[in-house]
């Protein structure tokens, strides 16, 4: 008797290795789950690169679409501006012409009157006759540089943009309508007539 108490008694500790080792294994089991995380972890950083990424190129493109706007912004303002500068200069120019030709039309009477001074004089050859003459000289080259230039007509074809016929000769009395007799000059200033010819004409058939 004594000797089957003893081993009913030495039973169970033959059993206690087998629960120790269940305790090993359930104790093993966490480190291969942290070892799996471990493997998984280093993909997180290779998608967030990829994110930054595409962050970086929206960034460029955007920037690129404001880039074209602005330059078109300035090739525009930069396209008016010039064409402003042209109409100013355009503008400018023809309000200086217009003021020239408006100044010398005003000094028309004052060279028929010198031209008819001297017609007057022709007899004569006094220092007066001179003077007259030099003066009317050197206001018509002033003029003409200003652009003044004197219209043909005697002896021209009757032109109505550039002639105004105020009498008409006797049929047979010249060329059908040839310019016969200027009574007064006429004038134009850088192509624009200021003033025109008042002239006598043949009569045409």
């Amino acid at each position: 008797m004594p000797d089957e108490i003893k081993k009913d008694q030495a039973a169970p500790e033959e059993e206690q290795p087998e629960v120790a080792a269940e305790s090993t294994a359930e104790e093993i089991q966490p480190e291969t789950d942290d070892e799996l995380i471990e493997e998984e972890a280093p993909a997180e950083p290779e998608q967030a690169e990829a994110e930054d990424a595409g962050a970086l190129k929206a960034a460029l493109e955007a920037a690129e679409k404001q880039r074209d706007e602005y330059l078109a912004m300035a090739q525009r303002a930069q396209a008016d501006y010039q064409n402003f500068k042209r109409r100013n200069s355009a503008t400018r120019t023809e309000a200086y012409d217009d003021g020239v030709r408006e100044t010398i039309a005003a000094m028309l009477p004052v060279i028929d009157n010198l031209e008819r001074a001297i017609a007057a004089a022709e007899s004569e050859n006094g220092a007066l006759v001179s003077g007259v003459q030099m003066t009317l000289k050197q206001m018509l080259e002033a003029l003409t540089r200003l652009g003044l230039e004197e219209v043909p007509a005697l002896g021209e074809k009757f032109d109505p943009d550039i002639h105004n016929a105020v009498m008409r000769a006797p049929e047979g009395e010249g060329e059908p309508g040839q310019v016969l007799e200027v009574f007064q000059k006429g004038y134009r200033v850088k192509g624009r007539m200021i003033r025109y010819a008042m002239v006598k004409i043949a009569a045409e058939n």
